[in-house]
């Protein structure tokens, strides 16, 4: 096993490599990520001059050194806990640094003015805790926004440092040993700090990049799968789950419907009140639609003013039932335009369905669809039409 400077040494360097590969890779990062990735890469720079100050005290003897070195740490610490609120956008807050404030003063007057080692062994280890945990709060309380493997991994790495740094505190302060410096070779505890210490700047790093590009490759997947305005599924991917379900249907010889829904007057809307209301009624009608749908019913936006339900074990009937719902509640929904202008609007659904065993593509029950629904069009509007 390396003596603890040896490994302080190559600790050091892993920290400010994985620093520099954070700067190459930050233009490569979206502008809502570049700013927590700023964070993480300065607290990585803090941490390795934390440990280049342990390491000149260790050959100096310099006790000034430590209150410097143990701030940089915590400060570097703090901007983790910071990075990783940015990342969930979490609102920035001041109280993150009072660990950092606590333990640079605990460790100087520790040092300065009462020279007492088991006291300042302790506050250090409280603030690296407090703030290590922050960040672990953080991470568990937005699990669920980002199910990833590396949000698991980083949580994980949070979680276990501040494990290994809390027993490692009450070692010491329970053993009654003597710590002159962090780097010296008392015994196995000592040894294994560096390794502890290098955990976050260098195995962290890694995980926080990974869950960065993941959170990219979610948004790109995202923007080719889902309608910008409204969130609602695209053409794309109706027309892709519409093959799953038609595939489904014919495996079960079960009934497929499909429903096509314009909104009605929709130029005038427009041409009256501006196309920036017009996108506020799509979205309005957009999660009528979508808070309409049950069981596998799926909705998405084909184009325009138009929208397409996908109604899985639906014959004609139950296709009927379930248009007509949504007809209803756009219809039931009241729009403000303006201070006291209210905006009434209405759609107009043309539906096609199958009971037979070999069903029809998605595109020709789209076509019927479509042609129910220009009837109903030319019939008034604000109605549901089947395909004959």
């Amino acid at each position: 096993m390396l003596d603890p400077l040896s490994a302080f040494v190559f600790a050091t360097l892993f920290s400010l490599l994985n620093g520099a590969v954070l700067g190459f890779i930050h233009p490569a990062l979206t502008p809502d990520l570049r700013p927590c990735a700023a964070d993480w890469r300065i607290g990585t720079l803090l941490a390795a001059g934390g440990a280049v100050l342990f390491i000149g005290q260790a050959a100096t003897g310099a006790e000034w050194v430590v209150p410097i070195a143990n701030g940089a740490w915590l400060l570097g610490l703090a901007l983790y806990w910071r990075a990783v609120r940015r990342f969930f956008a979490t609102a920035d807050s001041w109280w993150i640094y009072l660990p950092v404030l606590l333990g640079t003063l605990g460790n100087a007057f520790f040092v300065f003015v009462l020279p007492n080692v088991a006291f300042r062994v302790g506050i250090a280890t409280v603030c690296w805790v407090a703030l290590i945990s922050g960040a672990v709060g953080t991470l568990l309380h937005n699990r669920h926004r980002e199910r990833t493997i590396s949000l698991t991994v980083l949580t994980g790495i949070f979680a276990l440092l501040a494990i290994l740094m809390l027993a490692r505190g009450a070692y010491y302060l329970l053993a009654g040993r003597v710590l002159v410096s962090i780097v010296q070779p008392l015994n196995w505890v000592n040894a294994l700090t560096p390794l502890l210490i290098a955990v976050l700047p260098v195995i962290g790093t890694t995980a926080f990049v990974l869950l960065c590009f993941e959170r990219i490759r979610a948004e790109l997947h995202r923007a080719a799968t889902t309608d910008a305005l409204t969130g609602l599924p695209n053409r794309r991917t109706i027309a892709e789950r519409a093959g799953v379900l038609l595939a489904l249907a014919r495996a079960g010889e079960q009934p497929f419907s499909v429903a096509v829904v314009d909104v009605d007057h929709f130029k005038a809307i427009n041409d009256q009140h501006g196309h920036d209301v017009g996108d506020l009624v799509l979205q309005a009608v957009a999660a009528t639609l979508r808070a309409q749908c049950r069981g596998d019913e799926v909705v998405g936006r084909q184009g325009g003013e138009e929208f397409v339900a996908l109604l899985p074990e639906a014959d004609g009937a139950s296709a009927r039932l379930a248009a007509e719902r949504m007809r209803a509640a756009v219809e039931g929904q009241s729009m403000t335009v303006g201070p006291a202008t209210a905006l009434r609007v209405t759609i107009s659904i043309g539906i096609a369905s199958t009971t037979s065993e070999r069903l029809p593509s998605f595109d020709t029950l789209l076509k019927r669809a479509d042609m129910a629904l220009y009837d109903a069009k030319a019939n008034g509007r604000n109605r549901v039409c089947a395909a004959s």
